[in-house]
């Protein structure tokens, strides 16, 4: 289960890249994931792209992600 949540992490943080963001974390831990994308903020249209790849890329429900904008 943590080799899967790995290659989902990875892959959902590769997708988020080509979305325009260069730096980000994904940490996924049980039916709870956090993304944390290097950004001074998120624009709604923003926010909605990568919670749409996080659940098309794994089994998080939309409720359970939580998106953080990170300036440093």
């Amino acid at each position: 289960a943590i080799a899967e949540n790995v290659l989902q992490e990875s892959r959902i943080e590769n997708l988020i890249a080509a979305k325009g963001f260069t730096d980000s974390v994904v940490y996924i831990d049980g039916e709870r994931c956090r993304v944390v994308v290097q950004a001074a903020n998120l624009q709604q249209q923003e926010s909605l792209q990568i919670l749409e790849i996080v659940v098309s890329q794994s089994a998080v429900p939309a409720d359970k992600v939580q998106i953080v904008a990170s300036a440093a």
